[in-house]
């Protein structure tokens, strides 16, 4: 009998924004304003709701927190009931959150019940969900295991790169992922950084770039210079930026008219931190990636 095996993401992903198979377990995130508002991520406050939101009330800036331990065991429990031996949880990248760690945490309470592998994507939005809708394919249809699944997940996120900027370093200083007075003296200087994330996951200046054309500019010289020649699924994520990526897209087929390219938002959780019109171009290189 074919033991079945469940594919959990957190909703850094935006799985949402695509389309997935609907037994995907999401493990939604939550958003706060001030002390007493809360939303999960998307259920209760979607993408374009949200970036309204704080177009509107620039000075209420959200906080986040990942979903409750009493709703991971919930998840869990739910899953041993369907008949699942085994389940694959992909994350946001360790530096980014205190997820992954408590995932492995609460996944040793069930080890008699249920076999729980936490993967760490090294990275969020678009990068994340792709992982996540591969490995419920490779399971799914191609009969891997869960080991086999993960040797794969490792060539694609080492083989993932993404380029993007922020119109405001507001968000990113706020919470906690700039220094303070990295972001004042990026405001006086009108500063629009442009952003990776290095082997790790952890968010990384790679210019100082002065205007929002420029930095757009920029990101998609990066993304061209990285991906010269090669075979790669192209993606966009964005926060309610529309007319970018627009300008993304069809500077992309200009060079590239066969390339697939990918455009999806950034959940709320994720915007929260990077704020109104943030934007990326990324990139996995399908040629690297081998299956058995």
């Amino acid at each position: 009998m074919k033991t079945k095996k469940a594919v959990l993401v957190c909703s850094n992903a935006g799985l949402d924004y695509l389309t997935y198979p609907k037994d995907i377990v999401i493990l939604r995130s939550v958003i706060h304003f001030g002390t007493d508002e809360t939303y999960n991520d998307f259920v209760e406050m979607d993408a374009k709701t949200f970036y309204e939101r704080i177009a509107k009330e620039p000075n209420n800036v959200p906080k986040t927190s990942y979903v409750s331990i009493g709703k991971m065991h919930e998840e869990f429990e739910k899953l041993i009931e369907n008949g699942y031996k085994e389940a694959l949880i992909i994350t946001i990248a360790k530096p980014l959150s205190g997820l992954n760690e408590a995932l492995e945490l609460q996944a040793k309470e069930f080890e008699d019940k249920i076999k729980i592998t936490v993967f760490d994507s090294k990275t969020i939005a678009y990068a994340e969900a792709y992982q996540a809708l591969e490995a419920h394919r490779l399971l799914n249809e191609e009969g891997y295991e869960i080991s086999e699944v993960v040797d794969v997940l490792k060539q694609i996120r080492e083989n993932n790169k993404w380029f993007f900027a922020v119109d405001t370093l507001k968000y990113l200083v706020l919470n906690g992922r700039l220094s303070r007075l990295q972001g004042t003296l990026g405001t006086l200087l009108k500063i629009k950084p442009l952003l990776s994330f290095d082997e790790d996951g952890r968010v990384e200046t790679l210019e100082k770039i002065k205007t929002t054309p420029k930095a757009l500019r920029r990101v998609l010289d990066k993304y061209f210079e990285a991906t010269k020649d090669k075979n790669v699924l192209t993606y966009i994520s964005h926060a309610h930026n529309d007319e970018a990526v627009d300008y993304f897209i069809k500077e992309i087929k200009a060079v590239y008219p066969n390339r697939e390219v990918v455009s999806s938002y950034l959940t709320p959780v994720v915007g929260a931190h990077t704020g109104p019109k943030a934007i990326g171009i990324g990139y996995i290189d399908l040629n690297q990636i081998k299956y058995k």
